[in-house]
């Protein structure tokens, strides 16, 4: 076979792979926070937002008090083009999702084919053995399987494409600053991407030495350029690098640490053998000294010792390999910087890179004296190829709409309040207020009987619990859910006025007053706005505060022009 023909058929047979294991996700839905992030994002809908996506952090667009850490302007601009091309329609999204994924399957085995030596004998064939793994790896189904993973799909695509273009033959200016370029694109995309260049000092070391020459120094200064420039736009604009919100107030930075051995021994499980691993598990810290932490401490000393003792035995890019695995999971690790569910398999897709590379060396490696060895190895990629495939697969429908996805993550702990939570909240959405009480209910109680309650979460379970209460008609039991809400967050405008329609409805019209003004001082969506305007309207009228009354509705015609509902009533009062 022609030799410049061939790495085209093994990169169109990674092309298929990625549409054969996923094209039952074309019809998947939007989940999680896709609701957020596309479905109520009104960023995404006009170019008039382009300032707002690039002076503000990534969740500015939801108006709350969050914070966030990151500042991924690129990732939400292809959200606009995504918007523009399809609209809301998921079907193009999910197919976005799955070319950026083969895009990144044909990245990842160029780039190895490349650290291997292209003209190597074999070269081609190990480097398609790795990203063929990396491509049916059923530690990428959520990435591929879920719209809101395009960050992820994204900076790896870009830094593949730099990693691929510093690793070519020469390193004139041309060369580096033009792979540097794809680097700086890539931070807007995701933070993470900003550890690139250790990925290139380490494969220049393997190759030059450790004690990097002037040359490599001056390889590395456009690189530099890219990362501070990020660092001071993102400082600038956010006024601050990295400001994460601890979720478990109650645990100390060492509790977290001691928890990252658990977790990195979780990812190895879910990159090699992922049964037992379930979507979006609420975090479960271990402790020094028990069982869980002792055993994944122990599989972390294992294998270290196992990489000392025969390093001889490996290639030196194995080094490099090991460093593209491990070093983008460190972030990951520590708890309180990630989110209330730590693990999350997208963290792995980056990752797999390593391990596509791992993979091919180790057959690199292999003598190929015969034919008959180099079938087995052909059917044992085949066979290994296969059962990834068909699992990542069946979990891809995992994500196919919130009901599967938060069923799933239930099956994998009968006492996962985040799952109870979201399943309550799609019965009350649809309607089934008896289903969803008593999931709330569940929720709430193992939630605040948990070592480590969830405050947030225990705020959120009670307001959409009082809602079901309300609408059920167990006015006593949503009185006494929205009154611990008001405890702890006075200024919910939403419990507030809610709370003052039942105590209206109890003759506590004074009561009902007072959260009505506090209500009316936070509220900012239209339509409640709207509704606390016209209660307290009312209330002024019937004790008899006309003027104040007036005052009301005047505001309330101001606000909603066109609005017959406040000139009415305000025409009626001034006719008694």
């Amino acid at each position: 076979m022609n030799a410049r023909l061939k790495p085209l058929l093994f990169a169109l047979a990674l092309v298929a792979a990625s549409f054969a294991v996923y094209h039952a996700t074309l019809w998947n839905s939007f989940v999680y926070d896709d609701a957020e992030q596309v479905l109520r994002n009104r960023w995404i809908t006009d170019i008039r937002f382009l300032k707002d996506i690039f002076t503000s952090h990534t969740f500015a667009f939801a108006e709350s008090n969050y914070q966030a850490i990151s500042y991924r302007p690129l990732f939400m601009l292809f959200y606009m083009a995504e918007y523009a091309a399809f609209g809301l329609y998921p079907l193009g999204w999910h197919l976005v999702n799955i070319i950026l994924h083969a895009a990144n399957g044909v990245a990842a085995f160029f780039l190895v084919r490349r650290l291997l030596s292209a003209e190597e004998k074999g070269a081609s064939f190990a480097a398609f053995a790795g990203a063929l793994v990396f491509t049916v790896l059923p530690a990428g189904s959520e990435v591929v399987s879920w719209v809101g993973c395009v960050p992820e799909l994204l900076y790896t695509f870009l830094c593949l494409v730099s990693f691929y273009i510093y690793a070519g033959e020469g390193k004139g200016a041309g060369r580096v600053i033009a792979s540097a370029l794809f680097y700086f694109v890539a931070a807007f995309t995701k933070e993470t991407a900003i550890i690139l260049p250790f990925f290139l000092y380490v494969y220049d070391s393997l190759r030059e030495g450790y004690l990097p020459s002037l040359s490599r120094v001056k390889r590395y200064i456009p690189f530099a350029a890219a990362a501070f420039a990020y660092i001071g736009i993102k400082s600038a604009l956010l006024g601050h690098i990295a400001a994460p919100v601890r979720i478990h107030t109650d645990l100390k930075g060492a509790d977290f640490l001691v928890n990252a051995p658990s977790l990195f021994a979780e990812y190895l499980k879910a990159l090699v053998f992922p049964a037992g691993i379930y979507p979006l598990q609420p975090f479960s810290p271990v402790h020094f000294g028990e069982a869980g932490f002792m055993l994944s401490a122990a599989v972390i000393v294992l294998l270290a010792a196992f990489f000392f003792l025969f390093r001889r035995k490996f290639d030196r890019l194995s080094i490099l390999a090991f460093a593209i695995f491990v070093v983008p999971l460190l972030p990951a690790l520590y708890a309180p910087a990630i989110s209330r569910t730590p693990f999350a398999e997208r963290y792995l897709y980056f990752p797999s890179v390593g391990f596509a590379l791992f993979i091919a060396l180790v057959l690199r490696s292999v003598r190929l004296s015969s034919s008959s060895s180099r079938k087995a190895l052909i059917v044992a990629l085949a066979a290994v190829s296969s059962l990834y495939s068909v699992w990542s697969y069946k979990k891809s429908f995992n994500w196919r709409d919130d009901r599967a996805l938060w069923g799933e993550s239930l099956k994998g702990s009968s006492e996962n309040y985040l799952a109870l939570h979201s399943l309550g909240y799609l019965d009350f959405k649809e309607g089934r207020d008896a289903e969803a009480i008593e999931r709330l209910s569940k929720a709430l109680d193992l939630n605040l009987k948990s070592p480590h309650p969830d405050p947030t979460m225990v705020l959120l379970t009670r307001k959409l619990l009082a809602n079901a209460y309300q609408r059920r008609g167990l006015m006593d039991l949503a009185t006494a859910e929205y009154e611990e809400v008001l405890k702890f967050e006075p200024e919910d405008p939403v419990a507030g006025f809610n709370l003052g329609t039942i105590y209206e409805s109890m003759g506590r019209l004074n009561d009902a007053m007072e959260l009505y003004e506090k209500a009316l001082y936070f509220a900012k969506r239209p339509e409640l706005l709207r509704e606390i305007l016209l209660r307290l309207g009312e209330g002024y009228a019937r004790t008899g505060r006309v003027a104040e009354a007036l005052a009301v509705y005047e505001r309330g015609a101001e606000a909603f022009p066109g609005d017959p509902e406040f000139l009415k009533k305000a025409g009626a009062l001034m006719s008694r």
